[in-house]
């Protein structure tokens, strides 16, 4: 029983990976099958939103960072709370945009809506 348990854990876990667009898609993957291994109940969680809002669970598992258990922290946040965990995504976007901007030494900022020189 533990054996077909730990199968079906895991072809679980691969079939949500199949909904990771390109969110580390290997680091997510790898971590799935951590969790496959360790906490099947967590995958069955995550796959019930990988069925029904392939947007949350890139959501997140992108803000997991490949962390087992942050990915839980988040899972149970977004089910207990799912205005505070609009929020931080909200905010985890914003922090990303952030990121994103490179300032190039011939005046040109690159802010993802454009090129604005200076």
């Amino acid at each position: 029983m533990n054996k077909y348990l730990k199968v079906l854990s895991l072809s679980l876990a691969l079939t949500s990976a199949a909904y990771l667009p390109s969110v580390n898609a290997a680091n997510s993957t790898e971590m799935l099958i951590t969790l496959a291994e360790n906490n099947p109940v967590l995958v069955e969680r995550l796959n019930v939103i990988a069925l029904n809002d392939a947007k949350k669970l890139s959501q997140l598992l992108k803000m997991a960072d490949s962390k087992p258990e942050q990915l839980e922290r988040l899972l149970d946040l977004a089910e207990i709370n799912p205005e505070v965990f609009a929020q931080l995504v909200t905010i985890n976007r914003a922090e990303e945009s952030q990121k994103k901007k490179v300032i190039v030494a011939d005046g040109t900022i690159d802010d993802d809506g454009g090129i604005i020189r200076t």
